[in-house]
């Protein structure tokens, strides 16, 4: 799965839980610029982030790290 790939579908499920990104740049926790940056496919998540952004979204970890 590709950074866009993953952008899209962490953008549309926070956007259907009714959460800014702003909001939601705080629960993971890091800054909102990053976070948009993460959202866009700008900028490639940690680790760290890319596991809390799958808890708050409720995206199976092991099946983003492993798509292809």
């Amino acid at each position: 799965m590709t950074y866009k790939e993953f952008a899209n579908i962490i953008k549309n499920k926070r956007e259907n839980l009714f959460i800014t990104q702003k909001e939601f740049a705080l629960k993971i926790p890091t800054k909102p610029l990053t976070y948009y940056r993460i959202e866009n496919g700008i900028q490639e998540p940690t680790f760290y982030q890319l596991q809390q952004i799958c808890i708050l979204l409720d995206i199976d970890f092991t099946e983003i790290v492993l798509k292809k």
